[in-house]
């Protein structure tokens, strides 16, 4: 059984202990990379010898030494996740696939809001699609409003014309539902799929221009509040993880920089200044912060799960990691804060992770008798990827974006390849980028070539980026022809050189 987060395996294995205690298929075993060289030599061996019957963990153990493989079973088999970014760029669900032809024993690919692919495989008639049209767990679907964040900002000011000077990320809206779901003992999650406190420190002279950016990549650096730290925090690259002190004044100009932006630390600030006093709200007690700053270890995540599932913490802050595989009843409000940090990105995909990032924390609320509600916070308000997850229609944008990419020659109509040649050089990355280009559109095969270009992100950790994408109608044909640059000694998967087959990220 895979899962996309190692953080979601302690509680996955916990269920399948419970359910199957003293029914002669005790023993479950974990696998992951969190665990330590002999924890994971011990599980590898009790699977290796039979003992263990049920197999759970992230995207490695789906190479478990399994004696009998009978089944497996892909969970939220669209998350990225499972793709690994760095060699080998294997995608454990592809690989599961595989392992389940090979080992001539089904496979369960599961999720609300399946990848295009594995969509257009089970329209094709390639899987077998099976529905659950309602709730396993009982319950209704929540009730999803959209709300217009710039139509919020112009009422509020009309109201208060010194609102304006302030930053809203709690609209009116969202803060008034809030509040009732907080007064009536109910539990809420606020998803904000970005982490810090801003991502935007710059000089606030119309005249100077400076931004706060890494020395060492095309990214500017993000503010993290810490009282351990001087200055109160400290500007961090989300990119190669540079680290220093925030600054006091601009470095051209000398006047104080401002921060502007947002970020998961915001939020939870902003919530315990609206509604601290009033609801009893206590940063690290009752409101509680999940994102790869605050939880390192899948145990922190652990803790931080059962603290809310005892009621202890009512309201949970997060990205992404909030977005999946919670199931706690008392949950009867989710608010995304800002639907649109990922729809805007130069990525053919974004309206897809878009979706189903709504869609999935979306389906956090409501999972009990109560109906649930759910706000987001946009400032699309029009786009069809929100629209469609507001009325828990995936077929609807499925069928969409299907034809969108199929017009467009865009995977999963198509096979892709992408290059990316890097370099402490710039020049010497764009002749590597164009000698690849030149080679791939002079063999005589169906591909289409686009490139070399800069990639969207252009430079990280000093070293400049150039990328080559590469279409070909089906996977053999792609394949033959990096097979050939390969076989002629300009591919290499190296330091210098990356090739990702079937890429999720295009940044």
């Amino acid at each position: 059984v895979l899962v996309p987060e190692i953080s979601l395996t302690p509680q996955t294995a916990a269920r399948f202990e419970k359910r199957f205690t003293g029914a002669g298929l005790a023993g479950v075993a974990v696998l992951h990379s969190g665990l330590t060289a002999s924890q994971r030599h011990a599980a590898w061996s009790r699977v290796a010898a039979g003992e263990a019957r049920v197999i759970i963990g992230a995207r490695s153990a789906i190479f478990a030494p399994a004696v009998k493989l009978g089944l497996v079973v892909v969970d939220e088999e669209h998350d990225g996740s499972y793709k690994q970014d760095q060699l080998p760029r294997y995608h454990a669900r592809d690989v599961a696939i595989k392992r389940a032809q090979l080992a001539g024993c089904p496979i369960i690919l599961g999720s609300a809001t399946p990848s295009l692919e594995s969509w257009a495989n089970a329209s094709a008639g390639k899987f077998n699609l099976l529905t659950l049209t309602n709730r396993a767990g009982g319950g209704t679907l929540p009730i999803v409003t959209i709300v217009d964040m710039a139509e919020e900002r112009k009422a509020r000011t009309r109201l208060d014309p010194q609102a304006a000077k302030h930053v809203h990320l709690i609209g009116p809206r969202l803060e008034a539902a809030l509040d009732s779901t907080l007064a009536a003992g109910g539990q809420a999650i606020l998803l904000l799929n970005r982490r810090g406190f801003a991502n935007y420190v710059c000089c606030p002279s119309p005249q100077c221009g400076w931004i706060l950016s890494c020395d060492d990549c095309d990214a500017r650096l993000v503010l993290h509040r810490s009282s351990d730290t001087p200055r109160g925090g400290f500007v961090t690259c989300h990119l190669c993880l540079a680290r220093k002190l925030m600054p006091k004044t601009c470095p051209s100009c000398g006047k104080p920089v401002v921060a502007f932006g947002l970020g998961t630390q915001r939020v939870e600030d902003e919530l315990i200044r609206k509604l601290g006093p009033s609801r009893n709200l206590v940063l690290g007690k009752t409101v509680l912060r999940c994102d790869s700053d605050t939880m390192r270890h899948a145990r922190d995540y652990d803790s931080a799960l059962g603290r809310f599932a005892s009621g202890e913490v009512k309201v949970l802050v997060g990205t992404q990691m909030i977005s999946k595989g919670l199931d706690f009843p008392n949950v009867r409000l989710v608010g995304v804060v800002l639907a649109d940090t990922t729809l805007a990105l130069p990525d053919f995909r974004a309206a897809e992770r878009t979706f189903q990032l709504i869609s999935q924390v979306a389906g956090r609320a409501g999972r009990s008798s109560a109906i649930g509600t759910v706000i987001v916070q946009t400032l699309s308000p029009q786009s069809p990827a929100i629209r469609f997850a507001a009325k828990h229609d995936y077929a609807g944008f499925a069928q969409r974006e299907l034809a969108i990419r199929t017009s467009a020659k865009l995977p999963p109509t198509v096979r892709m390849a992408r290059i990316v040649c890097r370099d402490q050089k710039a020049h010497k990355a764009r002749i590597s980028a164009e000698q690849i280009a030149a080679s791939l559109r002079a063999l005589d095969l169906p591909l289409r070539v686009i490139g070399a270009m800069e990639a969207p992100i252009s430079r990280i950790a000093a070293h400049y980026r150039m990328a080559v994408e590469v279409y070909a109608p089906t996977a053999p044909e792609l394949l033959r022809g990096l097979t050939t640059l390969r076989d002629q000694g300009l591919l290499k998967s190296d330091a210098h050189t990356a090739v990702d087959v079937d890429p999720l990220d295009l940044m």
